[in-house]
């Protein structure tokens, strides 16, 4: 990924408060047949080696047979993002463009088809999120659990490298990236807000 120095982030609490609040990650893998792309929810656990994601697939989904354990996969994060009019900056010059933050986590995956580690996954990803949404466990029907569990197999990967790019126009001045945040305050769109929140966190170069 290209990431000039001021939009690189190497804050390990930010990378995984962005992992973790945006669960949601596109996981790609090469194959025989070309690139393998699927969206499905990830769960990062850090460790001082690099750490490991856990994760699932349909088993209907032929994704998982390309994952043969010694191929590296891509898993992107996708954290807030939002457009930056240029009509929002003090100085100008200025141009249109996208303030985001992201972060790419690439690693070997191995597959996991057995039934005590897939329940024990499933717990913990659905906990997480219940947890986060309704601040509470949701109760879980285990007949249905296992039912369910039939129809999916289990993904891990070992981690090699992690790269995050918060782009919070840590290239504009104080001025500039406060009126923009101000901005996006005020547009009344929660994933703009979040863009002006992480600005004011880490806006600065």
């Amino acid at each position: 990924m290209y990431i000039p120095d001021y939009f690189r982030i190497e804050d390990p609490e930010a990378i995984q408060k962005i992992v973790l609040e945006n669960g949601l990650a596109t996981l790609i893998t090469p194959s025989p047949d070309g690139l393998q792309a699927t969206h499905l929810p990830l769960l990062y656990e850090a460790s001082p080696e690099g750490g490991i994601v856990n994760g699932h697939m349909a088993r209907a989904n032929n994704h998982w047979k390309s994952l043969d354990g010694v191929s590296e996969s891509l898993a992107i994060f996708q954290g807030p993002n939002a457009y930056v009019s240029p009509e929002w900056y003090e100085e100008s010059p200025a141009a249109p463009t996208w303030n985001f933050a992201v972060v790419h986590i690439r690693g070997v995956i191995r597959v996991i088809d057995e039934l005590e580690w897939l329940s024990a996954h499933v717990d913990q990803l659905v906990d997480h999120h219940e947890n986060r949404t309704l601040g509470h466990p949701a109760p879980t029907d285990s007949d249905f659990k296992i039912t369910l569990i039939g129809g999916i197999v289990g993904l891990q990967m070992t981690v090699t490298s992690i790269e995050a790019k918060f782009k919070l126009n840590q290239n504009r001045s104080d001025a500039d990236r406060l009126a923009v945040a101000d901005a996006l305050d005020a547009s009344g769109n929660q994933n703009a807000s979040d863009v002006g929140a992480l600005m004011r966190e880490h806006g600065k170069g």
